[in-house]
C-alpha cells in the first residue's frame, strides 16, 4: 500500500479519537447517546488503526512522518514517526481499545445519574491519543510531553471515582511515582542533547561516551521500570489498578505499562544499538524477582483487581526476562539468539494485551453484578453469569500458558531463548539462565494456582453473600467485548503463525534478519506443522481431530446406551444435616499452604478473638490473616520518613522568609550557570 494512503489512514484513526472527545464535552448533557455516539467512534478508530498498522507491518515501507506542529521556538516542533516497532504496538493498543470500547456501552451506563459520563468519555479518549503519541513520536521532547500527558490523564482516570478515600490515596502514590520515573526519563534526555545537541531518537547515539550511555540507561531503566511495575518500583500498581473503572484498567494494565516496554526497545536496542552486557543482566535479575514476587503476591490477594495488578508484574517480569536475554545476546554479537529473544518479549507483551486486557473486564463484569471485588463474598457465579464465567475461564487458561490459548506460545519462545542462552565461557550468565528458568517454572505454578482459585472461588461452590446470590448476567455488550478478546486469545494459541510473522518483521527491520528463516524444522516450526508421513498437519487440526473424536464417541454412547436417567443425591456433609456457604473453601483456606510455604516473604500474621463466655461454646470467633507489605515497611516508610525529617530540617534554614536571602539564592544560581557555560 502507498505510504502516503497509510499516513492518511493513520492521521484519520487519531482524528476520529478527538472528534470522539469533542462529541463527548457537546453531549455531556445526554450521557446514555453520549457514551454510544462516543464509543462507536473508538470503535470506529480502533479499527483503522488495527488495519492499518497490519498492512504497515507487512509491507517494505520505510518509516512513516507525520508533521503535526512546526514551530519556530527551537525543540518545540511535534512530529511522529511510525515504524514497524511502533506499529505492533499500535496494533495491540488499537486491537484492546476496539474491545474495551465496545465492553464500555454497558459498563459506563451505570454512571447514568451518577457521574459525568461526558468527562469520563473525554479522559478516557485522550488518555488513548496520549499513548499513541507516545508510541510514535520522532523527538524526545514530543515524547516527554506524551508521557507526561499518559500519566496525567491516567492520574484522573484512576480518582474518578474521587469519593473513595482510597482512591484519592492510589491516585496520590501514583502520580508521586510516575513523577518520580518521569524525572530519571527527563535526566536521561539532557544527558543526551548535551553530547548530540539532539533530541531526535532517531539519529543514534555515536556521539555519546560509554560513560554517560551506562548512565543513561541507568537513567531510563529507572524511569520505564517505574512505569512498568517493575519490583520494587511497583507499589503504585497494585493500588491504581483496582482504584480506575474496569475499563480503564483493562487498558492502563493491558498497554499502558507495555509503553515502557516500548521505550526499552526504542532506546535501549534502536537508539544505542548495541548494549553492554551487564545491561541485559540487570533487566534480567529485576524481571526474575518481578516475576516470582509478583505471582506469589497475586496468589495471596483476594480482591479480585489487586490479583490482577499482581499478576500483570509478573507478566511485566516475564516480558523483562526475555529482554534481558536478548540485551545480553545483542551485546555477544549472537544475533539469532537476540532476535529470538526479542521476538518471545514482544509476543508476550502482545498476548498480555489480549488475556489481561480480558481478565480486566471480567473483574469489571463481576463488580458490576454483585457490587463487590472481593472473593470471599462470591461463589455459585457460574450459574447466575455462564457467559461470563466461560469468557474468565479461557482468560485464566491463556494468562497460565495453557495450551490450545496464546500465553503459551510466547512463554515457550522465553524458555527457549533462555536454554539457547546457556554456552561455554559464561559461568556467571549461565547460572542466571538456570535461575531463570527454574522461576519460569515457579511463575507457571503460581499462576495456575492463582487463576484456579480466582475462577474456584467466585464462579463455583455456593454464594457466600447475597451479592453473589443475586447476581445477573451483564449486559450483552460487555460480553461481546470479552468474547472478542477471548476469541482472540483462542485464535492466537491456535493460529500463532501470522502473530509470529508479524513480530518477526518488526524484528527484522531492527536486526536485519528474520528468525523464522532459519529455524528449519526446529521447535516453533514444530508447534506449527508435525511432519507425519511427508504431510504437515498443524496443532489446530489434531485439536479439531481430537474434540470430534471426543463428539463422535458421546453420540455413540448415547445412541447405544439408550435414554438416561437424573438422580440427585445429597453431597456427603460429616454429620450436618444442610450444608452452608461457610463450610466450603475460601480464598484464605486456599492460598494458606503457600504463605506459610513463603512465609519468609509474606511474613504472616494472624488474630483470633472470641467472643462468650463459654470456652467451649462461644458466641462467636473472629479469625483474620494479614501479611506484612516488606517492600513499604522496610523500603519507602523508612525513605518517606527521611525525607520528611531533612525537609523539616532545612525549611527552617533554607525558608527563612528573608526577601534578601531568596535574592542571594538566585544571585548564587545565575553565577554558578555562568560559569559553567564558560567552562563547556
Amino acid at each position: 500500500m502507498d505510504v502516503f494512503l497509510v499516513s492518511n489512514l493513520f492521521e484519520t484513526s487519531v482524528v476520529l479519537y478527538l472528534l470522539g472527545a469533542i462529541i463527548s464535552l457537546v453531549l455531556m448533557k445526554l450521557p446514555k447517546l453520549c457514551n454510544i455516539i462516543s464509543n462507536l467512534i473508538y470503535i470506529i478508530a480502533a479499527a483503522f488503526g488495527a488495519v492499518v498498522s497490519i498492512i504497515y507491518i507487512l509491507s517494505e515501507n520505510s518509516p512513516i512522518n507525520i508533521r503535526i506542529f512546526e514551530s519556530t521556538i527551537p525543540f518545540i516542533t511535534m512530529n511522529m514517526r511510525i515504524d514497524k516497532l511502533s506499529a505492533i504496538f499500535l496494533l495491540a493498543l488499537s486491537v484492546l481499545v476496539l474491545c474495551v470500547s465496545v465492553y464500555s456501552i454497558g459498563y459506563t451506563s451505570h454512571y447514568y445519574g451518577k457521574r459525568n459520563v461526558g468527562l469520563f468519555n473525554f479522559l478516557y479518549s485522550t488518555f488513548i491519543v496520549s499513548m499513541i503519541f507516545v508510541l510514535t513520536s520522532a523527538n524526545a521532547v514530543f515524547f516527554y510531553i506524551s508521557w507526561e500527558a499518559m500519566s496525567l490523564l491516567s492520574y484522573f482516570l484512576v480518582i474518578f471515582e474521587s469519593e473513595h478515600e482510597e482512591n484519592q490515596k492510589a491516585g496520590t502514590l501514583y502520580i508521586i511515582m510516575t513523577h518520580i520515573g518521569t524525572a530519571f526519563l527527563l535526566i536521561g534526555f539532557m544527558i543526551i542533547y548535551s553530547y548530540t545537541n539532539s533530541f531526535d531518537i532517531f539519529v543514534g547515539s555515536a556521539a555519546i561516551p560509554e560513560f554517560a550511555k551506562n548512565i543513561v540507561f541507568i537513567m531510563f531503566l529507572i524511569g520505564f521500570a517505574t512505569k512498568a511495575g517493575a519490583i520494587p518500583i511497583h507499589i503504585w500498581l497494585p493500588r491504581a489498578h483496582p482504584a480506575a473503572p474496569s475499563n480503564v484498567s483493562a487498558l492502563m494494565s493491558g498497554i499502558m505499562i507495555k509503553t515502557a516496554i516500548y521505550g526499552l526497545v526504542r532506546f535501549g536496542l534502536c537508539y544505542f544499538v548495541t548494549p553492554n552486557t551487564w545491561w541485559g543482566i540487570l533487566i534480567l535479575c529485576i524481571g526474575i524477582v518481578s516475576a516470582v514476587i509478583g505471582g506469589a503476591y497475586a496468589l495471596m490477594e483476594h480482591n479480585i483487581k489487586r490479583l490482577l495488578a499482581y499478576s500483570s508484574v509478573e507478566n511485566i517480569g516475564i516480558i523483562l526476562i526475555g529482554l534481558g536475554v536478548c540485551f545480553i545476546a545483542f551485546a555477544q554479537n549472537n544475533l539469532f539468539l537476540g532476535e529470538m529473544a526479542l521476538v518471545a518479549a514482544l509476543f508476550h507483551s502482545f498476548n498480555h494485551t489480549l488475556f489481561k486486557g480480558g481478565l480486566f473486564l471480567g473483574a469489571g463484569a463481576i463488580q458490576y453484578a454483585t457490587h463487590t471485588k472481593n472473593m470471599e463474598k462470591l461463589g455459585g457465579l457460574i450459574k447466575t453469569m455462564p457467559i461470563t464465567a466461560l469468557f474468565i475461564l479461557c482468560f485464566s487458561l491463556a494468562v497460565s500458558s495453557i495450551v490450545p490459548f496464546n500465553g503459551f506460545v510466547s512463554e515457550w519462545l522465553t524458555y527457549q531463548a533462555l536454554f539457547a542462552n546457556i554456552a561455554c565461557g559464561q559461568a556467571g550468565i549461565n547460572i542466571l539462565s538456570i535461575l531463570a528458568v527454574a522461576a519460569l517454572g515457579l511463575v507457571g505454578a503460581l499462576a495456575a494456582a492463582c487463576f484456579v482459585k480466582l475462577f474456584g472461588i467466585s464462579f463455583l461452590g455456593r454464594p457466600r453473600s447475597n451479592h453473589a446470590t443475586n447476581a445477573k448476567e451483564v449486559p450483552i455488550s460487555m460480553n461481546i467485548g470479552m468474547g472478542l478478546l477471548a476469541a482472540l486469545c483462542l485464535a492466537v494459541g491456535l493460529f500463532p503463525l501470522p502473530v509470529l510473522k508479524l513480530i518477526d518483521k518488526v524484528a527484522f527491520s531492527l536486526v536485519g534478519r528474520s528468525i523464522l528463516e532459519q529455524l528449519h524444522g526446529g521447535f516453533i516450526v514444530a508447534y506449527y506443522s508435525l511432519d507425519i508421513s511427508g504431510r504437515s498437519i498443524s496443532p489446530a487440526v489434531i485439536l479439531f481431530t481430537i474434540v470430534g473424536v471426543i463428539l463422535l464417541a458421546l453420540l455413540i454412547i448415547r445412541i447405544i446406551g439408550g435414554k438416561y436417567r437424573e438422580r440427585t443425591y445429597g453431597t456427603w456433609d460429616c454429620g450436618f444435616e444442610a450444608l452452608n456457604s461457610r463450610m466450603q473453601y475460601s480464598a484464605s483456606g486456599f492460598s494458606k499452604p503457600i504463605k506459610i510455604v513463603f512465609k519468609i516473604l509474606f511474613r504472616p500474621s494472624r488474630r483470633t478473638v472470641v467472643t462468650g463466655d463459654l470456652p467451649y461454646h462461644p458466641e462467636s470467633i473472629e479469625y483474620t490473616t494479614a501479611s506484612e507489605p516488606i517492600f513499604e515497611k522496610y523500603i519507602y516508610n523508612p525513605a518517606c520518613v527521611i525525607i520528611e525529617n531533612f525537609s523539616r530540617r532545612t525549611k527552617f534554614r533554607v525558608q527563612t522568609g528573608s526577601i534578601h536571602n531568596y535574592l542571594i539564592y538566585i544571585f548564587v544560581t545565575v553565577l554558578v550557570l555562568m560559569i559553567y557555560n564558560m567552562i563547556a
